[in-house]
């Protein structure tokens, strides 16, 4: 089997960019792929970048019609080097990772009418970068369309799936696959202390930690907020926040402005490689915020090192662990989320129990490794070839 992996997602750094590599990585493994092929080699944009603005320009930007004109731009990107490499390549599947593009689809099944096309489907751009599109029903109505047109669809979660293709739809062909983690990079480390020491963390205070890309909509100045609040009423709590992007001066401000600078670290974009000792040195890890079609794999990669992980009330967290016993959940506000920090520092029993599972930690290498999560796109669309 020979497969063009088309996404644009591979040389970013946000978690996109991990499942890439990490599926590109894994694929490679099995001996019935012939070759595969990551499409394209070179970004044309800038996924992440602290230094940012939200100008005039940005703002226009979020006008309905322009963000019309701006999607049907973006179904352009890249679509006649793609045909080349098609042609050239000669891939018996082409896999693309959909960003905001899914009108490149129909595209490809007229021109490439025996191809493979399977769909790796993270989320809607009409809930996010697009969300204020005019005529959103319409283009609603194109992404439906559009995934009828592939051969295998691959959602991130069972929300996902049922907002894009509504209550019917064809199992075989729209399938629910969760992300993974990498289990020989996350794990557990027991000397904490000599950790925060060569990492530069206080060896004696308890640690909330957060790591994610710093977008806008992260919502996390409910974090911030939550832990100012926390720190009034507690002496020696320390927050941690390891991460890039658009939203990293507007975060930095607000830890300024409520004098936080000697409580918090903030420490910007770090190697993947280089995180597990970084997040070892948390007592619990955060993940308070997630739109409700998403399937944060940080939550996975917190689990793998035997963290207490506070995890965003959305369905794919609910469907994959036991609330209360694997985690606990937080919604989308400050009382809520201060709730849930605060029962774990002052429970030592409860932090024991969501601490270093190794039932929980067993499940995650059994069912949530990139291998896996490899294996079942691969069996996946071994049954679609197969059946044409």
């Amino acid at each position: 089997m020979r497969i063009l992996f088309y996404t644009t997602s591979y040389f970013a750094k946000h978690g996109g960019s991990i499942q890439s590599i990490e599926l590109h990585k894994h694929l490679k493994e099995f001996p019935v792929i012939e070759a595969i092929e990551v499409f394209p080699k070179v970004h044309e944009r800038i996924a992440v970048d602290r230094n940012m603005k939200i100008n005039f320009r940005d703002n226009l930007r979020n006008f309905g019609f322009l963000q019309a004109f701006s999607f049907f731009r973006r179904n352009k990107f890249y679509l006649k080097a793609l045909s080349t490499k098609i042609k050239k390549f000669k891939p018996d599947v082409v896999l693309i990772r959909v960003d905001s593009n899914f009108l490149q689809i129909g595209y490809l099944r007229k021109k490439f009418p025996d191809l493979i096309i399977c769909a790796q489907i993270n989320g809607s751009p009409f809930d996010e970068s697009y969300k204020n599109i005019a005529f959103k029903k319409y283009f609603l109505k194109l992404q439906y369309k559009a995934y009828l047109k592939t051969d295998l669809n691959i959602f991130i979660s069972e929300y996902s799936r049922k907002n894009i293709m509504g209550p019917c739809f064809k199992d075989d062909n729209n399938i629910v696959i969760h992300n993974g983690t990498n289990v020989s990079k996350f794990y557990p480390i027991s000397n904490k202390k000599d950790l925060r020491a060569n990492l530069g963390y206080p060896e004696n205070a308890f640690i909330f930690g957060y790591i994610g890309t710093l977008d806008h909509h992260k919502k996390m100045g409910i974090l911030l907020n939550s832990f100012y609040d926390l720190q009034k009423k507690y002496e020696n709590l320390f927050l941690v926040i390891i991460g890039d992007g658009p939203a990293f001066k507007k975060i930095k401000k607000s830890i300024d402005l409520l004098s936080l600078g000697s409580k918090t670290s903030l420490s910007g974009w770090l190697n993947h490689k280089d995180i597990n000792e970084h997040i070892n040195c948390f007592d619990v890890a955060i993940h308070h915020y997630a739109n409700p079609y998403m399937n944060p794999l940080k939550i996975f990669e917190y689990l793998s090192a035997g963290l207490p992980v506070i995890a965003p009330d959305i369905p794919s967290v609910r469907n994959s662990f036991k609330v209360g016993e694997d985690l606990l959940i937080t919604m989308a506000n400050e009382d809520s989320l201060m709730s849930k920090m605060e029962a774990i520092m002052n429970n030592p029993v409860l932090k024991s129990q969501l601490s270093n599972k190794q039932d929980l930690i067993k499940k995650v290498e059994n069912n949530f490794t990139w291998h896996k999560y490899a294996e079942r796109i691969l069996t996946s669309i071994q049954r679609i070839q197969r059946r044409s």
